[in-house]
């Protein structure tokens, strides 16, 4: 396990509940700060670490068709009990107080398929994404030829649809998701992973001190020239189609890429503490959580003094909240329902393991260059 791409992890869901926080400060009060709205480009984070830590964790079982089966099934454990029951709890709260969502919304959500329409709670738009690439790395796992040759047309489909943006004339509707530039950001993400899995990441504090230092020049040119992304509303889909989301994406994937690689490289240097492993492995709950709590949150802000709302009380109270909520919700239901779910494989896990040896029986080893462990746990 990489306890600093843990804490990675961990970073990013902070982020998102900063920038959503920050976004709620209206209705409780507080104030609204400019640097707050970088937030939620923690989303482009977490797609490149899904694409590191999703070819890392299977990349033995790439070509080995008899993996499909399990890999398919603990994906759908790692995604869908906390997702089920953070959408069916928040329909609940909703319907409760009398404004409830109307039964595709909640489907739509339940099963993220590719879709414009909006989802409950309003970040699971990301989880169409993880889907889609979950379900390449699947075929490059049951055929790897062919596998590769779709995730390579992908790939190259995506840059051509940046240039058509930039043209003024883009793939429209369903395609606009599957062609967006957060395409890219699970390549590069895979492409830390190659890199790690073959032992060519020296340690090193250099990289990811670059990497930060670009961060924050690319930070920085994104409010100098106000480069606008616009996120998506309770009715309106993420921005696929405009020059900014289709250019300025990569950009982001591109140095979030840097900043995975130094996080690797300065792994055997560093001692993560336990608690920013524990809110890297809680992550997803935080991240689906965190929204539905602000909302209630959002309620107690309110009543806060001005004086302490003035210096971010608010902002606080809603992420310390959502941010506890997702750690009590992983540890109280995510970590032990998973730990149960994959335990009823145990005849897969037999069959992986023979498969395994039977490689080792011919010399062909289980992954290129140094050998590497990994939790699995996204």
């Amino acid at each position: 396990m990489v306890r600093t791409v843990e804490f990675g992890r961990g970073l990013a869901a902070l982020a998102v509940a900063m920038f959503h926080a920050n976004a709620s400060a209206r209705h409780f009060g507080g104030p609204t700060w400019n640097w707050a709205r970088f937030g939620d480009r923690g989303v482009d984070f977490f797609f490149v670490l899904s694409g590191f830590i999703i070819v890392v964790a299977h990349r033995a079982d790439l070509g080995r068709p008899g993996a499909a089966w399990r890999y398919l099934l603990k994906r759908a454990i790692r995604l869908l009990p906390a997702l089920w029951l953070v959408v069916l709890a928040w329909a609940l709260v909703r319907a409760t107080a009398g404004v409830p969502p109307d039964a595709m919304t909640v489907l739509r959500s339940l099963l993220p398929w590719p879709s414009l329409a909006p989802t409950l709670p309003i970040v699971v738009w990301t989880l169409r994404h993880e889907v889609i690439f979950y379900l390449l790395v699947l075929l490059a796992i049951a055929a790897p030829r062919t596998g590769a040759a779709v995730c390579g047309l992908w790939v190259a489909a995506a840059v051509v649809q940046i240039g058509a943006a930039i043209g003024g004339r883009p793939a429209t509707g369903i395609a606009s998701l599957v062609l967006s530039s957060y395409t890219l950001d699970f390549a590069m993400g895979a492409g830390v992973a190659q890199a790690f899995a073959r032992g060519q990441i020296r340690p090193g504090r250099a990289p990811l001190a670059v990497a930060v230092a670009a961060l924050g020049i690319v930070l920085w040119a994104e409010a100098h020239w106000q480069i606008v992304r616009p996120g998506p509303g309770p009715s309106l889909p993420p921005d696929y189609l405009s020059i900014a989301a289709a250019c300025w994406t990569p950009v982001l994937g591109l140095v979030f890429a840097g900043v995975l690689w130094g996080l690797v490289a300065i792994e055997p240097l560093v001692r993560v503490p336990r608690w920013a492993v524990l809110l890297g492995a809680a992550s997803y709950a935080v991240y689906l959580v965190h929204t539905p709590v602000n909302a209630l949150a959002q309620r107690l802000a309110a009543h806060l003094p001005a004086a302490s709302l003035a210096v971010g009380a608010g902002h606080l109270l809603l992420v310390g909240s959502g941010v506890a909520t997702g750690v009590a919700l992983h540890l109280m239901f995510e970590r032990p329902v998973t730990r149960w779910l994959r335990a009823m494989l145990p005849a897969a896990a037999a069959q992986e393991a023979q498969a395994d040896g039977a490689l080792a029986s011919i010399g062909t080893p289980r992954q290129g260059g140094r050998d590497r462990t990994w939790s699995g746990s996204r």
